[in-house]
């Protein structure tokens, strides 16, 4: 019985202590949470799943360090936890990076709209569309804590789904003799037969009758056969990642296209493009956009594709 009280007395004592230390010595709390709470020291792994890409860009890097120093590696712990296909992760700030916070509030602020601020839209970009996010959340404490909470595009039903109508499309009209390059033109030919552009819902975005439409989505595309820009370039990463070959998704203003690296050379590809509108209806195949240098796609057009050469880097 001494002891257990003996026990509970220091117990006591030790929380007294830490109380008046929060209130009278922020430096020691700070030691305290960072240290004994928090342990900011410590390594964090991060486990990824099987859409990890775990690709390096010029803009943004893989890190296994997820103590944000300033404000490249902040970008570039959002792009390795995106990449990972986490859902929930979390990570810290240094307490020399004195404007973390800030940084992280410009680039998610509260109220945090689906995929509305450039960065973010840009970074997510960069990896697999099944572990792209819909909407992302972030918490942050006053010690230098960030939990990133990540609403993703594609639901575990979508990916099942579009995995089994990418396999029935690859059984029907891809053979192995094919080369990467044959395989791509013959995926994106099929797509834009099989597609029509969704102009009534580009004409009407903001329109509550189209709220709940998933025609910019891969899984829109492929069920309804109608689409947007987001689903054309969505369900062309899908494919041609299955196919081992680096790509991204490049976007502008108001439109997203794919860059894929073949042929050790950055080509632009725009299934959106080359499925054009046309005033009777009658489906139109192009290929006036299918893997093209970047000289050549702004010869075509300077508005709708004038990307970001400072993000989009591997374009130039």
């Amino acid at each position: 019985m001494r002891k257990i009280k003996s026990r509970t007395i220091i117990n006591i004592l030790f929380t007294i202590l830490v109380i008046l230390v929060a209130v009278y010595n922020e430096k020691i709390t700070t030691y305290i949470v960072n240290n004994y709470i928090y342990n900011k020291n410590a390594t964090i792994e991060i486990d990824k799943n099987e859409y990890s890409l775990n690709r390096d860009y010029k803009y943004v890097q893989i890190t296994s360090d997820f103590v944000a120093r300033d404000y490249q590696h902040l970008l570039n712990i959002i792009y390795t936890i995106l990449d990972s296909g986490q859902e929930e992760f979390y990570f810290y700030c240094s307490d020399k990076y004195k404007t973390c916070t800030e940084d992280i509030d410009k680039l998610i602020p509260s109220d945090n709209n689906d995929i509305e601020y450039d960065v973010l839209s840009d970074i997510n970009n960069l990896v697999h569309p099944f572990n792209s996010y819909k909407k992302l959340t972030v918490v942050m404490n006053n010690y230098g804590k960030v939990i990133i909470k990540v609403n993703k595009q594609y639901s575990i039903e979508d990916i099942k789904y579009i995995n089994q109508e990418i396999d029935k499309i690859n059984k029907a009209i891809i053979t192995e003799d094919m080369t990467p390059k044959l395989k791509i033109q013959t995926f994106h030919d099929y797509i834009i037969k099989t597609t029509v552009y969704d102009k009534a819902r580009a004409n009407n975005m903001n329109s509550d009758k189209y709220k709940d439409s998933e025609s910019h989505t891969a899984k829109g595309l492929l069920k309804n056969h109608v689409s947007l820009c987001g689903g054309y370039s969505d369900i062309m990463a899908i494919y041609i990642h299955r196919l081992s070959i680096p790509n991204i998704r490049i976007s502008a203003d108001k439109h997203v296209w794919n860059l894929i690296r073949l042929e050790d050379k950055w080509l632009h590809l725009d299934a959106t493009w080359d499925d054009p509108v046309t005033s009777t209806g009658s489906q139109i195949l192009l290929r006036d956009y299918f893997l093209i240098d970047s000289e050549r796609l702004l010869k075509l057009d300077t508005i709708e594709h004038n990307y970001n050469k400072e993000f989009y880097k591997e374009a130039n």
